[in-house]
């Protein structure tokens, strides 16, 4: 039989238990702002430590010439949740001049479609743009053309998703539905570059593009977008002599919960009642128009017989089979974009373009379009009057999002211990112009 040990420990000392308070007494519990969730911790950080992380994960950026102010941001840790947001800018330098791109895509299902549309798309337009600006001399191309090169570049990018995906499985389908299983997966399985399983995942995976172009006299701007969970936001500001800022919301929603894209769809499949469900297509996917997503735009044989052994966990089994058994007369998911052009006014503007991300933060949430859209404007107007030194618009933009001055709100957003995603991905990008060149 053990003797029974007895372990004394000594009381803390004064001093000991004020040292263990100190290392606490920054953490404190949230709800997130959800009663009766939670709670969840999450520390408190003073100035200017807050700031300091809040520019250490959103990462912002401004281009060479200062103008376009950009970041994409997720708290999350990336082995929770990888952001799955992109932006690019970047200015192209053309016989005439240098022109302005601008560009958000988000993301869904997984981040292989939308790593290959912003890789893509913008070297894509780029070209054809300058192909057609060298065709053209000295002669001005119209509004009209530049808007068809951007329609006809977005569609080439995921035709050439549905086209790699095509040159490794059968076009004949009657071949395609011969091929066992055990064929299907010996493909994935001698796939050592890993090209023909990133061509199939970009086909599940999708992304929603939100872009603007302005031409070297900043006299005339193009937006285009395709699909949104809720908003891809383009937001038009202008200053009117009066000094006040008023915003317009220049895009389109694309989702199923749109009545006209979903009459759309409904009026392209007519004896199909789910093709539009539960303000989703076929039931499963928000966007009704996207890059990628090419498995509800082919044939169901092709989910039924490759993407049901294609070995990945962003769709489910049961989830594939249902939707299969709905397709009949694909696509139902469209990569036609809304193209638009404006004349630009002689005053100072800005244009600012930001995923979903940021209409469904704390500040925002809940808060109608134009109340909405009227807030950015007023706030995005001030910093350019007043004009501080070194201030990145897009950081101040997304700072009132999560909470502002709220310290307590600020570090719940930087710092909540969750298991899992606590808010959407936010992208912003901001290009301001105060006096047109001659």
């Amino acid at each position: 039989m053990r003797p029974n040990v007895v372990v004394s420990l000594p009381a803390a000392s004064s001093t000991e238990h004020l040292q263990a308070l100190s290392e606490v007494n920054h953490f404190a519990t949230t709800d997130m702002g959800h009663p009766g969730e939670g709670p969840w911790t999450f520390r408190m950080l003073p100035e200017p430590f807050l700031t300091a992380e809040l520019k250490r994960i959103a990462r912002p950026q401004s281009n060479h010439s200062r103008k376009v102010d950009s970041l994409t941001f997720q708290p999350c840790s990336p082995h929770i949740y990888q952001n799955q947001d992109r932006f690019v800018v970047e200015e192209w330098s053309f016989p005439g001049g240098t022109w302005q791109f601008n560009s958000i895509f988000d993301g869904h299902v997984n981040h292989y479609t939308v790593d290959y549309v912003a890789e893509n798309l913008p070297r894509n337009l780029k070209n054809n743009l300058g192909t057609a600006l060298r065709a053209a001399g000295n002669r001005q191309l119209s509004p009209e053309r530049i808007s068809q090169i951007l329609r006809d570049s977005i569609v080439q990018l995921d035709d050439s998703i549905s086209s790699n995906f095509l040159d490794i499985f059968p076009q004949d389908l009657r071949r395609l539905s011969q091929m066992p299983d055990g064929a299907v997966q010996n493909i994935f399985e001698r796939d050592a570059s890993g090209r023909f399983s990133r061509a199939t995942a970009r086909c599940l995976g999708g992304a929603t593009v939100v872009l603007s172009l302005t031409d070297p006299n900043e006299k005339n701007l193009w937006v285009a977008n395709l699909g949104g969970n809720s908003y891809p936001y383009l937001v038009l500001g202008l200053r009117h002599h009066s000094g006040a800022w008023n915003g317009t919301l220049v895009n389109h929603l694309h989702a199923g919960h749109d009545h006209r894209e979903a009459q759309r769809i409904r009026a392209e499949h007519p004896r199909e009642p789910d093709s539009v469900k539960h303000g989703r297509v076929l039931g499963f996917l928000e966007p009704t128009r996207a890059i990628g997503d090419t498995w509800l735009k082919i044939p169901s044989l092709y989910t039924s017989r490759v993407f049901a052994n294609f070995d990945q966990d962003w769709i489910s089994q049961g989830t594939l089979r249902q939707c299969a058994s709905r397709i009949s007369t694909p696509p139902y998911v469209s990569n036609i974009p809304d193209v638009y052009h404006r004349d630009l006014p002689n005053r100072p503007w800005f244009l600012l373009l930001c995923s979903d991300g940021l209409s469904s933060a704390e500040t925002y949430d809940g808060m109608d379009t134009s109340t909405m859209t009227r807030s950015w404007t007023e706030l995005v107007g001030h910093i350019l009057d007043s004009r501080p030194p070194g201030v990145n618009t897009a950081l101040s933009l997304l700072r009132a999002a999560i909470g502002g001055q709220d310290e307590h709100k600020v570090s719940r957003s930087l710092t909540v211990e969750m298991d899992e995603r606590w808010m959407d991905d936010v992208s912003i990008s901001i290009q301001r112009f105060h006096q047109r060149r001659s």
